[in-house]
């Protein structure tokens, strides 16, 4: 179990909440609870990062953010960071500067507010990172 935190993007207020994992090595399964408020569950054939991913849209929906890694504007998930945790690692990255072993992180560790972002927005930093290989 994973304690963390979910922002309101309404008025910034910190929401505690715990994201639990299950797996039987076929089916992945994320479960966000918090108080007065029905669980979330959601579920992936593929991997923890699908179910990651499933889970960001249903909280965008909702105008909240879930505090951590995976959803920092730095985070990059490569295949390889996928198969080795099924999919619950992510590499924390820097413009200008390759993958590193060592920013390699939990996705679901706590990550502070002023990193985390909507998945709008990681994407376009991504894309930035990516192409500053190309200077």
């Amino acid at each position: 179990m994973h304690d963390l935190e979910l922002v309101n993007l309404a008025d910034e207020s910190l929401l505690p909440c715990q994201v639990t994992t299950q797996t039987d090595g076929e089916t992945y399964e994320l479960r966000l609870t918090r108080a007065s408020a029905s669980p979330i569950r959601v579920h992936s054939s593929i991997d923890f990062e699908d179910a990651l991913r499933q889970l960001r849209t249903e909280l965008e929906q909702q105008n909240l953010l879930l505090l951590c890694n995976r959803y920092r504007r730095d985070a990059f998930v490569s295949s390889m960071s996928r198969q080795m945790s099924e999919g619950l690692s992510c590499y924390l990255v820097v413009t200008g500067e390759p993958v590193s072993p060592e920013l390699l992180a939990d996705s679901l560790g706590a990550a502070p507010r002023r990193d985390v972002v909507t998945a709008e927005e990681a994407s376009k930093f991504i894309n930035e990172w990516i192409a500053s290989f190309d200077d």
